[in-house]
């Protein structure tokens, strides 16, 4: 009995045993293997290193900067997806946001860059302030756009898939009866030169711009009070309404700086080619959503995670381009990104009824 009791060990021996720093290892362990980011982090190594071996092109130099070119657009996209699932609403219409925008910002940008006859002849005069303009005209388009969404969502209480499904109809139409059916063409040079296709040490301009803005939502969304009651309103409205949360305020607010982010994705799309793309965005909402639900947002709300948006989109971006230079044809995309957008969906679905 006396060595038995010698050997047992005191409370504070089994304190140390329980918060030890191998149990604390354990502890972070099982945090990383149970966030969302970090498997998605897994799948995308995965996913270049088959690409990879598949084709010996898929990681030069050019081929990574196109993946960041493209990657640019669907990463701002897919984060200001995030911030409306956080509140358990979405857009389907932001990529008719992204036409308008774009098409209204380059009517401007010719408009204003000179004479017709200048224009026609290649020559800007006014390129510098007619880019500016058309840069606040494509984010006002935007920021308008969304607040039309908002209003009829907070307003109208029409829920926001219908809204944004009739908005999609409606923004794609609009664009096209001011463009009159065809790209705006003769758009300042300028834009595509010192923004478009620029680099910085090989990265994009526009790569660096977009990761600013998604490290100041992450901010917002993580640290905020503004982050604090997106996800509240998100997980219960009613419960946000009892503590004082003004609802409709912040999910039409979200509704607008979703829109202006469309806006600036617009500006984005015709910087890179100097002209507008009409039929180029009809998998956009698509990529934007698969990418923010893969990065851990729920579809019905309360949950969201900046950097698993940002890996989410980025595991779209590699699927579109790697199945292009592996030579399958361009349609694969969309079955490839809606066949992972299904498996996000259903695997969030078995977490929501394991943790209710």
């Amino acid at each position: 009995m006396n060595s038995v009791l010698k050997t047992a060990p005191s409370p504070a021996q089994s304190n140390e045993l329980v918060d030890g720093p191998q149990v604390r290892e354990l502890g972070r362990l099982g945090t990383l293997l149970g966030s969302t980011t970090f498997w998605v982090a897994v799948v995308n190594v995965l996913v270049i290193a088959v690409f990879a071996v598949t084709s010996p092109n898929f990681l030069q130099v050019s081929n990574v900067q196109n993946i960041l070119f493209s990657g640019a657009q669907i990463l701002l996209l897919t984060v200001g997806m995030t911030l409306l699932l956080a509140a358990g609403e979405f857009d389907i219409s932001i990529g008719a946001n992204v036409i308008v925008s774009s098409v209204v910002s380059a009517k401007v940008m010719v408009a204003l860059a000179g004479t017709p006859e200048q224009v026609l002849a290649g020559v800007y005069p006014n390129a510098g302030n007619a880019i500016a303009i058309g840069v606040v005209a494509a984010i006002l388009t935007g920021a308008v756009f969304g607040a039309v969404n908002g209003i009829l969502v907070t307003k109208f209480k029409i829920s926001s898939f219908i809204t944004t499904l009739g908005m999609l109809g409606m923004g794609t139409g609009i664009a096209r009866v001011i463009s009159n059916g065809t790209n705006v063409a003769n758009i300042p040079p300028a834009i595509q030169e010192d923004f478009g296709i620029k680099t910085y040490l090989g990265i994009p301009a526009s790569a660096i711009l977009v990761a600013a803005i998604a490290a100041v939502l992450w901010f917002a969304l993580s640290k905020t009070r503004f982050g604090l009651r997106t996800l509240a309103i998100g997980s219960s409205r009613e419960a946000a309404l009892r503590v004082g949360i003004k609802a409709d305020r912040y999910v039409l607010g979200l509704f607008i700086l979703v829109g202006a982010l469309a806006g600036l994705a617009g500006v984005i799309d015709i910087s890179r080619f100097a002209t507008t793309n009409l039929g180029g965005h009809e998998g956009t909402a698509l990529a934007a959503i698969a990418g923010a639900v893969i990065g851990g947002a729920s579809l019905w709300g309360g949950r969201a995670s900046i950097p698993g948006a940002v890996l989410g989109a980025l595991l779209a971006v590699l699927l579109q381009n790697g199945l292009v230079i592996v030579g399958l044809p361009v349609f694969y995309q969309q079955v490839a990104v809606g066949a992972v957008l299904i498996i996000a969906v259903y695997i969030d679905q078995r977490s929501t009824r394991r943790t209710t």
